[in-house]
């Protein structure tokens, strides 16, 4: 009778192990699946991940823009109104390789008249001969772009920047580069817009990025007031899911919520064989040593493997991000955090340590400054090739040592276009009355 007793209890010991680790497969599979764009997981698959998608179909309709730019002057800002956005571009040689045509051709493209007017675009070549840049005598460029500004007539200050440009070590990008952002915030504030957009020339926006910088804004001011501030830093357009992982420093959260869920198991299994006999008789000690012991770490562990992108997506619209923010392809700036407080910081720094967004984010972090960020991303970085040549990234290829944002390959074209299609209807409607 005792040999049948242990017998019973061993096979269902061995069936709820056989029913646990078959559902365990499963779930390993399908996170396999579902993870592989996930940078912080075992499962990412970089050669999947980094594939460029729907940033192909924009830069197929951005060269086509730019096809038609070349021999027609397209429609540009309305000069008799301020400008709701001012898009600061700031572009260097990369010998060989040139990304600002689709830069600036996914920015227009798709754009209504109604939108166009209302956007101030600002391209630097930022070489003190701007005859070395390869787009500097492009009849696209002039054709698409408000204005195309040149370092001052300052004898000093150019001297300063040759000499830059002859040290190809990162201070001297570091501190040209805040010299660069100077001259183009400077040029965006001549036309005082709301907001001046600052941008890589390596980027590719998203079809009805407009309009979607708009609402964010319009939502990162109400949470700003609702905060009981009265302004914040910047909107970021852009980050790197690379560092949005587990990181090292939030270990006391990751242990504590870990140990909160297998205390939970623990009571809860516990408080079953104590309250219920059905269930004393069903859940043996040696089960519970097994849910406890083994399954619910493997659980734990499958979580965390799986990666934090993936198992704790970022909720979609405006949200905090004081940390982890990388990097400085896409920043909206409120005007007035221009005027009074960059560009007499960028016009007077004489710091080489730091290049502009990790100078920003320090500035930001000492004034305790709001940074929000939007979910999902309006733009891509797809520069493979580095402005300045560090790193891995001198041949152009798109490796895991540049920053980007899987999930923006992920966009349906078609779903996006209807957006901004239904966007310019009740623009021009609004228009018209």
């Amino acid at each position: 009778m005792l040999f049948m007793k242990n017998w019973t209890r061993d096979r269902r010991l061995l069936s709820f192990l056989l029913s646990f680790f078959l559902l365990y497969s499963v779930s390993v599979f399908y996170l396999s699946q579902a993870c592989h764009r996930d940078p912080s997981s075992v499962f990412w698959r970089p050669d999947k991940a980094l594939q460029l998608s729907y940033s192909a179909i924009r830069k197929e309709q951005a060269r086509k823009f730019t096809d038609r730019a070349e021999r027609l002057e397209q429609i540009k800002w309305d000069d008799t109104k301020a400008p709701q956005l001012c898009i600061a571009i700031g572009s260097v040689n990369r010998h060989g390789f040139s990304y600002l045509r689709d830069t600036l051709g996914s920015l227009l493209e798709g754009l209504d008249e109604l939108e166009r007017r209302q956007i101030y675009v600002v391209v630097f070549l930022a070489h003190s001969d701007q005859s070395q840049h390869e787009d500097s005598t492009a009849s696209w460029l002039r054709n698409m772009a408000d204005s195309l500004p040149a370092y001052p007539n300052d004898p000093q200050l150019l001297e300063l920047i040759r000499t830059l440009e002859s040290d190809d070590s990162y201070p001297a990008h570091a501190r040209k580069q805040k010299i660069d952002y100077s001259v183009l915030l400077a040029e965006c504030a001549k036309v005082r817009p709301a907001y001046t957009v600052t941008l890589e020339d390596d980027v590719i926006a998203l079809d009805g990025w407009y309009h979607r910088t708009l609402l964010a804004l319009r939502s990162a001011v109400r949470k700003t007031r609702e905060m009981g501030r009265d302004h914040f830093l910047y909107l970021r357009i852009f980050y790197d899911g690379r560092l949005l992982g587990w990181n090292a420093e939030e270990w006391p959260y990751y242990l504590g919520y870990s140990t909160l869920v297998s205390l939970t198991s623990l009571v809860l299994v516990l408080s079953l064989r104590r309250y219920f006999q059905a269930a004393r008789k069903a859940i043996p000690f040696e089960l519970v040593v097994i849910i406890c012991g083994i399954c619910t770490p493997m659980m734990i562990s499958l979580f965390f493997a799986a990666g934090r992108n993936c198992m704790l997506p970022k909720r979609q619209g405006v949200n905090l991000m004081q940390m982890y923010g990388c990097c400085g392809q896409g920043l909206v700036i409120p005007q007035n955090q221009i005027t009074e407080n960059l560009l007499p910081l960028y016009r007077h720094s004489n710091d080489s340590h730091a290049a502009v967004d990790t100078f920003l984010e320090d500035y930001a972090n000492s004034n305790d400054e709001l940074r929000w960020a939007l979910t999902p991303n309006l733009i891509q970085h797809v520069g493979g090739k580095s402005s300045h040549g560090v790193g891995d990234q001198l041949h152009g290829h798109i490796t895991d040592s540049i920053p980007f944002n899987s999930d923006f390959e992920t966009n349906d074209p078609v779903l996006l276009s209807h957006e901004h299609l239904a966007w310019i209807d009740e623009l021009r409607s609004n228009n018209s009355g």
